[in-house]
């Protein structure tokens, strides 16, 4: 039986296809970060921290958004990693993982 975390990442990968291959890890919770996106030319690590299976779920989500905020070509503004358009493509994909 697949966890929570694993039917997510199915889902995204389904549903919301990226060229750049992603490495997702589960690690030992680091002091109140639940995810950590290192986005690279050819390939994206996903790092996410152990905890309860919902939790991880959707901090795979938010994680995962960033990979589609990068591929996407209009530029983010100066210093801005959560941006407009981030928040946009997270509610969508969130709201569409929810049934919403």
């Amino acid at each position: 039986m697949l966890s929570m975390l694993q039917r997510t990442r199915r889902w995204l990968t389904r549903h919301y296809p990226v060229a750049r291959p992603i490495i997702v890890k589960v690690v030992e919770p680091q002091d109140g970060l639940h995810g950590l996106c290192i986005l690279s030319p050819d390939r994206v690590l996903i790092r996410i921290s152990r905890g309860p299976d919902g939790v991880m779920a959707e901090t795979l989500l938010e994680e995962y958004c960033h990979v589609l905020r990068d591929d996407c070509p209009v530029p983010y503004l100066e210093g801005e990693e959560h941006d407009a358009i981030f928040w946009a493509i997270l509610g969508i994909v969130t709201g569409k993982w929810r049934g919403e």
